[in-house]
């Protein structure tokens, strides 16, 4: 039997502003430098596991990306097969909407996990791989984008215990189900998810929580032990599920946030034989863009210690201003200091840094008392529907939400994080 390889790649966040820069040059060099592997490496199915945008109405800008890109590997690597699924962060209309283009190119592209009369469907979510190949049909995708609470069931059954866990298990049943009937022997058989894995490392605050119902995460068994490989896109960190080397987060290709700097962002190379998984290999995306620590991961330093490190950092002024560095500033913070940010500014004066964040670090840090609950939390950390519970319980503090109120909230997420409503 012959080889087939598969590159495994997720969370683009094309579009997406770094701190508020804008970075449209860094996902160019990306997307440049797969298409140079999908070639260089004879690709024979690349995997896009969700988020392609960085939101649900992306700029035209990185729309023109994706489709570029998209016309490119068609151009480049013709025996390619594409599929990519939403995130959570994507519109699955939006993906969906030129699905008569993509299809003519042979492009699988699925947003939504609906058919167009609203029904969920098991089977347009079943993808053959084979695309220009001597041999046909070597394998299936069970290419499952991000489930949305009206995608698995309705919210009382959502917010029941283990309702989620359930009503997942429900979903990922029948489109197993679905490839199983049609992956004949020999035939590898893939599957592709957005979302949380329980147990797994998030650790970066670029990663929106996702909390559907009473719990954020499901466990590694809703995938059967016996797919050849599965996909994972929405943690950042390149990782394993589940204890399961056969079950990766591909991780982002770029740093989302200053707390991703340190990431060893990659691609998966997935060598298969039949329907057996022969080798794995992580394929290092190349930063384009450096993200300078100071002081560097690990350590500590006073202002007038940051200061003088600041201003020994070499000249970058050369670079166009897409290219320069960005630039993440700590220090311990032993008194008032309130123009710090201005004196940070004037130590790189000329150098071509971008300053990305200045974050002070307290010398003695309160060690947290176990069982005690943070006062205050940021807004990006709360789900939509602990604001809604928040602010319903200090309006109405001897009420509950009825079933009915919770199932219109939910519509109403649903819509909005799908893109259906314009702002």
């Amino acid at each position: 039997m012959t080889q087939k390889r598969i590159l495994h790649t997720s969370d683009w966040h094309l579009g997406q502003t770094f701190h508020g820069f804008e970075r449209t040059w860094e996902h160019e060099r990306f997307l440049a430098w797969l298409l140079e592997t999908v070639v260089a490496r004879e690709v024979d199915a690349l995997l896009v596991s969700g988020d392609v945008f960085d939101t649900p109405n992306p700029s035209s800008a990185a729309q023109r990306q994706w489709f570029d890109f998209l016309v490119a590997v068609t151009r480049e690597r013709p025996g390619c097969d594409v599929v990519a699924t939403s995130g959570n962060h994507d519109s699955p209309q939006r993906l969906d909407a030129p699905e008569a283009l993509t299809r003519a190119l042979g492009l699988h592209i699925v947003g939504s996990a609906r058919d167009a009369g609203g029904v969920f469907d098991a089977a347009r979510l079943v993808v053959p791989l084979g695309k220009g190949s001597e041999g046909g049909v070597w394998g299936h995708v069970a290419a499952i984008p991000f489930l949305r609470g009206d995608d698995l069931g309705t919210l009382t059954e959502l917010h029941a215990d283990d309702g989620y866990v359930q009503l997942t298990r429900r979903r990922h049943g029948a489109v197993f189900d679905e490839l199983a009937s049609r992956a004949a022997p020999g035939h590898a058989r893939f599957a592709m998810a957005h979302g949380v894995v329980v147990g797994e490392e998030s650790a970066s605050r670029s990663e929106r929580e996702i909390r559907i119902g009473n719990v954020g995460g499901v466990p590694v068994d809703v995938f059967p032990a016996d797919l050849t490989y599965v996909a994972l896109g929405h943690l950042h960190r390149p990782q394993r599920a589940g204890g399961r080397e056969s079950v990766q987060y591909a991780g982002s290709p770029l740093p989302l946030h200053v707390s991703e700097a340190e990431y060893a962002h990659r691609a998966v190379l997935v060598t298969v034989e039949g329907g057996a998984l022969c080798e794995m290999e992580s394929v290092p995306v190349p930063k384009s863009v450096p993200v300078v620590r100071v002081p560097s991961a690990g350590k500590s330093m006073s202002p007038d210690e940051v200061l003088a490190e600041l201003r020994l950092l070499p000249s970058q002024a050369s670079l166009p201003e897409a290219q320069q560095p960005y630039l993440d500033v700590r220090f311990l913070r032993a008194a008032p200091r309130p123009r710090f940010v201005e004196e940070v500014t004037a130590a790189i004066e000329g150098k071509g840094y971008r300053i990305t964040t200045v974050r002070p670090e307290e010398l003695d840090p309160k060690p947290p008392v176990p069982g005690e609950e943070v006062a205050e939390r940021e807004l990006d950390d709360l789900t939509p529907d602990e604001v809604f519970l928040e602010l319903y319980g200090r309006k109405y503090p001897d009420q509950k939400p009825s079933a009915d109120l919770l199932r219109a909230f939910g519509e109403l997420v649903a819509t909005v994080m799908s893109g259906g409503v314009q702002s």
